[in-house]
């Protein structure tokens, strides 16, 4: 493989920033270019995926070092980049959807203030992601990483001059959040790597290319039979140690528990911005780092404590989005457990299943969202499903292609969803025995089909209630990249069918992961678990629909509770407000830490240092200088009687010394 076109890669969407960012005015035009730079990206990694499939499985995996970044003593960090089936899979999801998002939003962006400045970070959000999944180093991927959190600062601040959107999110806000909770993420990841180096020497995947010095992966005995000294409390593992550092940057980026409160604030930013960066891309960074360090969660314990935080996450990521009218944060609860998902199977070990689900998340979520965008489009900025009903005759494209996504979402066979799932229930249930897993995501997937039949009939179903607008279908520009995603979901699928096992047998070289023998015994319970999971999800979906289309859609006011909060009281509020976890960071930490600020700012910088440091000596210094000023006024007799004074102090020190 020639090296120049793992450069391309990233330097197709970067060119489109940088044209953007200093040569371009027309919003139009910014888009065309946006969408070119990605569709070539696009083109480019199915070039390398190609070229990479034509290799044996040994040689897949190709890298090149364009400088030496750092040196310092034997510790060395390359800039270089490394392409694999991993990291394949990653760059064509990426440029793929980000592709049709960009296309999308020419025009849902075409009254935009400053689509320019929303192209351009677009296009600066799709380098860092790829930076991120093609680094063949930790500290170039952190590079990525920290790149995709700056994007997503700016984008979800893009209506940075309004002091509200819907449901009451203030944009600024929104972005500062989201950039100070994935910091806490990114100390950990920071951690990580300092404990790496402190005992390999090196933050290489696989080695630096073109030498025989092995990676930090390869190394991993070093690190887990070395320990740590944390004082009082013993020592620790140093795998174990690395394994939670990298844990809670997943924590951070892929918004698991206890970091994922800045995903539904996320909503503030435009609705492709939410497709594209907090639904099929950045969102699944940390997975795509679980995975790439997959050999580290296999021999620490730190893979339970990524079953017990996905497992918790995507019931409580469900459980919320039950409770939400604005469609976005809906979805941005749903999000966050499908993410839950992800994590669980790999900290499980089924790091192909994971992938699955990621690949197949980024189409249908994606999907949902640009649906999502249309019918606000359409329906003139409204995003309360209490203020919508009966949409199905006035956007009937719109929700056709929004029941492809719902029904992927919700596992219903045969859509790219239920294959997924399926995969990632029957892994937890034969492969890892985990029961308890395997349940919790079965009520989690049936919880999952609920809310979007809830959804779905407070969308389309019934009467409109409200008559304020007139809803319409969007434009081509916008309808044929969700045409394309929903075929994408409904035959996603068939990436790792089984009996085909396409994407397990692709990233076998890497994820080093056995196949699944389907013996007559395991396709019984595999079936058997299919059955019970795909039906109790059926049921669910009805049962969501029937609900809000049927026998609550008169109880539906706009600006009044859901009928269920009556029945299910604190439980149904405690959900709505994601299980108080805002409260507490606000009330209790950050209330806190500004009380301390405020302490220190008023009290000690103000009072002690500027007041009586610096102040007081400032202050002491002009007294003396006031006086010695005063004494020196010109006058002969004064001076004479200063100098009489002097010889008069002289004269009594010599008489008292004799004495």
């Amino acid at each position: 493989m020639p090296s120049w076109i793992i450069w391309l890669l990233p330097a197709f969407p970067l060119a489109g920033f940088l044209i953007n960012a200093l040569a371009v005015r027309n919003g139009r035009t910014a888009g065309l270019v946006a969408s070119a730079s990605v569709g070539a990206a696009f083109v480019v990694a199915i070039a390398a995926t190609v070229m990479l499939a034509g290799l044996p499985e040994e040689a897949r995996r190709f890298g090149f070092v364009l400088w030496e970044w750092i040196r310092i003593g034997g510790f060395v960090v390359p800039f270089g980049l490394m392409i694999d089936p991993l990291s394949a899979v990653m760059a064509l999801l990426i440029t793929g959807v980000g592709g049709l998002i960009h296309i999308y939003s020419i025009g849902y962006m075409a009254h935009d203030n400053r689509p320019v400045r929303y192209f351009a970070a677009l296009n600066l959000f799709v380098f860092s992601m790829l930076m991120l999944v093609l680094a063949d180093n930790l500290l170039l991927m952190f590079l990525g990483w920290e790149g995709v959190g700056l994007c997503s600062f700016l984008l979800i601040g893009h209506y940075f001059e309004r002091k509200s959107v819907p449901p009451g999110i203030v944009p600024a806000e929104a972005s500062i959040k989201a950039f100070v909770v994935n910091r806490i993420g990114d100390a950990g990841l920071l951690l990580a790597m300092m404990l790496i180096v402190s005992r390999v020497g090196t933050l290489t995947f696989y080695g630096d290319t073109g030498s025989a010095t092995p990676g930090f992966l390869a190394r991993l005995p070093e690190l887990t039979g070395a320990q740590i000294a944390i004082g009082e409390l013993g020592n620790l593992n140093v795998g174990l140690a690395v394994g939670l550092l990298i844990l809670l940057g997943v924590a951070g980026k892929s918004a698991q528990i206890p970091l994922f409160t800045w995903l539904p604030d996320a909503m503030a930013g435009p609705t492709p911005v939410s497709a594209l960066i907090h639904a099929a891309t950045m969102v699944t960074a940390g997975v795509y780092l679980m995975a790439r360090t997959h050999t580290l969660f296999e021999v620490s314990d730190a893979a339970a404590w990524a079953t017990g935080i996905g497992v918790a996450t995507a019931l409580v990521g469900a459980l919320a989005a039950v409770t939400q009218f604005d469609i976005k944060r809906m979805l941005a609860y749903s999000t966050i457990s499908q993410l839950g998902f992800m994590v669980a199977a790999v900290g499980m070990g089924g790091f192909v299943a994971g992938m699955f689900h990621l690949l197949t998340h980024g189409l249908f979520k994606a999907l949902l969202f640009l649906a999502a965008g249309a019918i606000i489009h359409g329906t003139h900025e409204t995003q309360d499903m209490r203020k919508m009903g009966g949409l199905r005759a006035a956007l009937p494209m719109t929700f056709r292609l929004w029941a492809v996504g719902a029904l992927a979402i919700s596992g219903i066979f045969p859509l790219a969803g239920f294959w997924s799932k399926d995969e990632i229930l029957g892994h937890a249930w034969f492969e890892a025995q985990n029961v308890g897993a395997a349940l919790a995501l079965v009520f989690a997937s049936a919880i999952t089909a609920f809310y979007m039949g809830r959804a779905s009939a407070l969308i389309f179903a019934g009467k409109r209630r409200d008559t304020s607008y007139e809803p319409h279908d969007p434009e081509p520009s916008m309808r044929w990249p969700m045409v394309i995603l929903a075929a994408g979901a409904v035959i996603g699928g068939l990436l790792n069918i089984p009996g085909l096992h396409w994407l397990s047998t692709w990233l076998e070289p890497v994820l080093n992961e056995p196949e699944v023998v389907f013996t007559t015994e395991r396709i019984i319970g595999q079936v058997v678990l299919a059955l019970v999971a795909t039906g109790l999800s059926a049921g669910m979906a009805y049962l969501g629909w029937w609900l809000y289309a049927r026998k609550l859609p008169q109880l539906i006011t706009v600006g009044k509770e859901d009928p269920a909060h009556y029945y299910l009281g604190d439980l149904w509020q405690g959900a709505e407000i994601g299980w108080g976890f805002d409260y507490v960071y606000t009330n209790y930490i950050a209330r806190s830490y500004r009380g301390t600020a405020r302490f220190l700012s008023q009290v000690v910088d103000r009072g002690a240092i500027d007041g009586v440091l610096v102040g007081g000596t400032a202050r002491l210094l002009s007294g003396i200088s006031r006086g010695l000023r005063a004494a020196q006024n010109g006058y002969v007799r004064n001076y004479a009687l200063i100098f009489l004074g002097g010889v008069i102090l002289l004269i009594l020190g010599i008489a008292m010394r004799g004495v």
